[in-house]
């Protein structure tokens, strides 16, 4: 699993930006559906290959950040 953090506070605008990347990227990955949790963070989930990405702009943490099963370290420099 690998870990990044995209953004040190909580950013919609970042959010929205991180998960264009992955989708220009990545084009024939499966975009699930957004999830919202009850203190307002959101969750965007797509599957590549059958390996999930997951981006969050979590509410409880406080940042923008990327769980992800892929390698993405030459997107995020």
């Amino acid at each position: 699993m690998y870990d990044y953090t995209i953004f040190p506070d909580n950013s919609p605008k970042e959010f929205k930006k991180v998960c264009k990347m992955i989708q220009s990227v990545f084009p024939n990955a499966t975009v699930h559906e957004l999830l919202v949790d009850v203190d307002g963070s959101t969750i965007q989930t797509f599957t590549q290959d059958g390996k999930d990405i997951d981006v969050y702009d979590d509410y409880d943490v406080g940042a923008v950040y990327v769980k992800s099963e892929v390698d993405l370290g030459n997107i995020f420099l």
